[in-house]
């Protein structure tokens, strides 16, 4: 019987989705040291992993992921694309999770109030830590440089002209806290979580005469450094949220009464420039659903999936300025708000830097 050269096993390894490869992992002692890798999981991650959004309920303890592509290409019922997840740590269900970030299939939670977890769900992986003494916004991101993945905490320090940020690296399981001078910005208090894109996380901030003007700053995680851009137009607070589209920081715009605008950044890193990619209409909504569209991602059929008032998914035909809603968050007690986060299966694990050459936990 024919072998396959050992780079095609590789090569078809690699587009596998992360549930046969923990299964493959008994094949043999070969193939268990080679899907536990570095080098494979990151090539795998590469290799445009199983996308979903994770969901998470803003009023109890409940974590869904939902598969956006069936149902965008197979017409099937959203309940059917939904997966319920079992928390790493046992709590009440009165007590919610907040999304902190989301990373290359890792997603980092608020537990209760100074409780942190860096989780993994695909294969079950977390770590645990506690958080710093500061209110801020958070964000989840990976430093190629130093191959670590970092929680940052920003907050502005109230009186001041300073802006703090804490930075959780998971390879030290540490926290450090740098100061920043002559940053006259405050936080937009609305958004609790940064859009992580290479090396960068960015968040909106609000200033200016009574604090109606936004803009964003960025912190790179590698050279651990702050800067500022101006968003598309108009710069009023209101109305304004960041995500990620084909690559690109994008920002949407949506207020009562007007068509929603979705505008991507240019790609050059100091570019400020911003390109509008499309106007979508705005259906009446009960008043339980607020104004405000957060892209999450485009879809393999091109359309832009978007998180919709915390309460449903839709995806915008930009092109076509059409929307349609391919998810509604509903709980058999009540209707409430849920985060949202783009997510990737992904082999990637928190502990990886406690034990690198003996990664033994999927399944």
């Amino acid at each position: 019987m024919a072998t396959l050269p050992f780079d095609v096993i590789v090569e078809i390894l690699t587009r596998l989705p992360v549930k046969s490869l923990a299964r493959f992992r008994c094949v043999s002692k070969t193939w268990l040291s080679l899907i536990s890798d570095a080098h494979f999981i990151k090539l795998h991650l590469k290799q445009a992993p199983t996308r979903r959004v994770f969901l998470s309920s803003c009023c109890r303890l409940r974590l869904q992921t939902l598969n956006y592509e069936i149902v965008i290409t197979n017409d099937v019922e959203e309940n059917s694309a939904i997966v319920n997840l079992q928390s790493p740590l046992e709590m009440g269900s009165d007590r919610p999770a907040r999304i902190l970030g989301s990373c290359n299939g890792l997603v980092s939670l608020g537990l209760g109030e100074k409780k942190i977890i860096i989780w993994n769900p695909s294969i079950g992986d977390f770590r645990i830590f506690q958080d710093t003494d500061s209110n801020g916004s958070y964000g989840l991101g990976y430093d190629s440089v130093t191959d670590d993945y970092k929680l940052i905490k920003v907050f502005a320090r109230n009186g001041s002209n300073e802006i703090g940020v804490d930075v959780f690296a998971l390879k030290t399981h540490s926290w450090r806290s740098i100061r920043y001078s002559n940053l006259t910005y405050d936080l937009v208090d609305k958004v609790k979580v940064g859009t992580f894109l290479n090396g960068s996380i960015y968040w909106l901030v609000k200033h200016g005469d009574a604090q109606k003007m936004a803009s964003i700053i960025s912190f790179d995680l590698q050279k651990e450094q702050v800067f500022s851009m101006p968003l598309p137009h108009c710069g009023i607070v209101e109305g304004w949220r960041l995500g990620v589209l084909t690559g690109s920081l994008s920002a949407c715009h949506c207020v009562y009464g007007k068509d929603a605008e979705v505008w991507m950044k240019g790609s050059e890193v100091k570019n400020t420039s911003w390109i509008k990619l499309g106007s979508v209409p705005q259906e009446a909504e009960p008043e339980y659903i607020r104004d405000y569209l957060v892209p999450l991602c485009f879809a393999k059929n091109g359309e832009a999936v978007m998180l919709k008032g915390g309460m449903k998914i839709n995806t915008c035909n930009l092109k076509k300025n059409t929307s349609r809603r391919i998810f509604c968050y509903y709980d058999v007690i009540d209707m409430h708000e849920f985060d949202g986060a783009f997510y990737a299966e992904s082999l990637v694990s928190p502990n990886w830097y406690d034990n690198p050459h003996d990664q033994t936990s999927l399944g």
